[in-house]
C-alpha cells in the first residue's frame, strides 16, 4: 500500500462513519464484505446504482457490497450514508454440547401450568431443526422451514444446535415418556437455519434469516422468535442489533441469549434494550460463570436469567444430549413467552417482556425465571 493509501485509510480511522474493524480490513485487503446503511431508505436504489450491492437488507435501510478502498472514499463524500461496517462473525452460543441416553435422563423443564403453546408458532433461527419423535409425533409440528445456508426445502440440522433449542422451548417428551420435555409442548416450530455447520455464520447470513423473517412473519402466524447466537457488538448501528429492534417493533417477541464471555462482554443483539435477553444460571439459582452480562449503554442486561446448565434435550441424531450455556437458557424463555401468546392473543412484545421480568424471582441480585 502506497502513502496515499495509508493516509486515508489514517483518515478513515477518525471518520464515525466508518466501523474500526472494516479500516483495518481494508488496511490489509483490497477488497471486503461490506454493509452500508443510508439515513433514508430511498437512498437504498443510489447504492445499487453505484455498487456492487451482494445483499439487500431494506427493513434496516442497508445493502451488502464488495467494498474496495475506491469504494470507501466515495462512501465517505455520500450525505446520504450513515454508517460503514465490516461482516462479522457470529457464533451459535453452545459452551458445551455432548450426547446422553435417553434412558438415564431426568427432566429438568417441567410446566408448572396448564397451558401447551397449542396455537402458537415460534421460529427458531438457528443452525436448523431437525425432525425428531418430540417435535413430529403425534403430529409434525415443523410447519415450515427456510434454509439460508445450503437452500435445502427439508429441515435438517447438521450441527445439532438448533434442534436441541426448538426441543428446550417445544419438545413434547414423546421419546422419553414424558420425562424431558419443553415448555410449550404443543407450540410449531418454523426452522430458520442461518448457521452452518460448524456453528459459526457472518452477518450477512443472519440478516438474510431477519429480512425473511420480517417478510414473512404475519403470513407463517409467528409470534416469538428464539436466537441463541451472538456476535461481538459493534460501537454503532451495530446491525444485529438493529435487526432485532424492527423485528421486535413490528410485532414478534424477540428472545437472545447474552452470551457466554462472562462479565462485561455481552454479545449482540442481546445489547438491544428491546429483546428479551437472557443469561443462564445453575439448578441451584447460581450465576453460570460464563453468562455475559454487563452494563450496555447505561442499562443492566441481560434482563432474566435461567437455567442453562447440564440441561437435557433433544438431540439431531433422534435421542437426546445435554448442554451448558446460554444457548440453552433462551429457548426456556421463549417457550414461555409462547405460553403468554396462547393465553392473551393479543399480548404485545412489551407486555410479554414486562410480564417475564416481573415474575422473576431475585436471588443474589439477578432476576431468575422459572415456571
Amino acid at each position: 500500500m502506497d502513502k496515499i493509501d495509508r493516509s486515508i485509510i489514517d483518515m478513515m480511522r477518525t471518520d464515525r462513519k466508518f466501523d474500526g474493524n472494516l479500516v483495518n480490513v481494508l488496511g490489509v485487503h483490497q477488497s471486503v464484505s461490506a454493509l452500508v446503511r443510508v439515513h433514508n431508505p430511498l437512498h437504498l436504489g443510489m447504492l445499487e446504482r453505484n455498487f456492487k450491492v451482494t445483499a439487500m437488507y431494506p427493513f434496516i435501510r442497508s445493502v451488502g457490497i464488495m467494498c474496495e478502498l475506491k469504494d470507501a472514499i466515495k462512501l465517505e463524500r455520500m450525505q446520504e450514508v450513515e454508517y460503514v461496517s465490516a461482516q462479522g462473525k457470529v457464533f451459535a452460543l453452545d459452551n458445551d454440547f455432548g450426547g446422553l441416553d435417553s434412558r438415564n435422563s431426568a427432566n429438568s423443564l417441567s410446566l408448572s401450568t396448564d397451558l401447551d403453546g397449542d396455537g402458537v408458532t415460534m421460529c427458531v433461527m438457528d443452525t436448523g431443526v431437525s425432525p425428531h419423535s418430540d417435535l413430529s409425533i403425534p403430529r409434525e409440528r415443523i410447519v415450515h422451514f427456510v434454509d439460508m445456508i445450503g437452500s435445502d426445502s427439508e429441515p435438517y440440522d447438521d450441527n445439532g444446535h438448533g434442534t436441541f433449542v426448538a426441543g428446550v422451548a417445544c419438545g413434547n417428551g414423546t421419546l422419553s415418556g414424558g420425562r424431558i420435555m419443553g415448555v410449550a409442548p404443543r407450540a410449531n416450530i418454523v426452522g430458520l437455519k442461518v448457521i452452518g455447520a460448524s456453528g459459526e455464520s457472518g452477518t450477512f447470513k443472519i440478516l438474510d434469516g431477519m429480512q425473511w423473517l420480517f417478510d414473512n412473519f404475519r403470513q407463517y402466524g409467528i409470534r416469538v422468535v428464539c436466537m441463541s447466537f451472538g456476535a461481538e457488538p459493534q460501537s454503532y448501528a451495530d446491525p444485529l442489533k438493529i435487526g432485532a429492534e424492527m423485528l421486535s417493533r413490528s410485532g414478534l417477541t424477540v428472545v437472545v441469549a447474552s452470551g457466554n464471555s462472562g462479565e462485561n462482554a455481552l454479545k449482540s443483539p442481546a445489547i438491544s434494550n428491546e429483546v428479551i435477553a437472557v443469561g443462564a444460571v445453575d439448578g441451584n439459582d447460581k450465576l453460570a460463570p460464563f453468562t455475559s452480562r454487563g452494563v450496555y449503554q447505561g442499562a443492566l442486561r441481560p434482563d432474566v436469567f435461567a437455567d442453562g446448565v447440564e440441561i437435557k434435550g433433544i438431540s439431531a441424531g433422534g435421542t437426546y444430549s445435554t448442554m451448558t450455556g446460554t444457548s440453552a437458557a433462551a429457548p426456556y424463555v421463549a417457550g414461555a413467552c409462547c405460553l403468554l401468546c396462547q393465553k392473551y392473543r393479543n399480548i404485545t412484545p412489551r407486555q410479554i417482556k414486562h410480564a417475564i421480568i416481573n415474575s422473576a424471582n431475585i436471588v443474589d441480585g439477578n432476576k431468575i425465571f422459572r415456571l
